[in-house]
């Protein structure tokens, strides 16, 4: 995985993965799905949406979204918990969703409450 880090006007520090086949990782879910960047170097929103939902530069935007909150990350980390929620009904979702958060760094406590493994801190 090629780590791409981005920086805001605001000063928000995140980084996004790409497979080595090219194809960018969500940030939010971990699937490796996505034809380009979630965001540029410069933390600008591609306005892509994953398979989760998540649409970058509208689920993150005060100015779009009346559910979004300070923080490009903080809303990738309200996103997921939502998602994980809804994962943990049906074993085999739970599994994939598992799987998936192993690509941005995540892994799930007992509890389901996610935790960075240290590969995105």
């Amino acid at each position: 995985m090629k780590e791409n880090h981005c920086v805001t006007e605001e000063g928000e520090h995140f980084i996004l993965y790409e497979s080595d086949d090219g194809v960018h990782v969500c940030p939010v879910c971990g699937s490796i799905e996505l034809a380009s960047a979630a965001y540029d170097s410069e933390g600008r929103p591609s306005f892509q949406m994953c398979s989760c939902g998540f649409e970058y530069g509208f689920d993150d935007s005060s100015f779009a979204s009346n559910e979004a909150i300070e923080g490009i990350e903080n809303n990738w980390d309200r996103w997921r918990e939502k998602l994980i929620k809804k994962s943990s009904y049906l074993e085999s979702t739970l599994t994939k969703c598992q799987d998936n958060l192993t690509n941005i760094g995540i892994s799930l406590a007992f509890d389901l409450i996610p935790t960075k493994n240290g590969k995105n801190t």
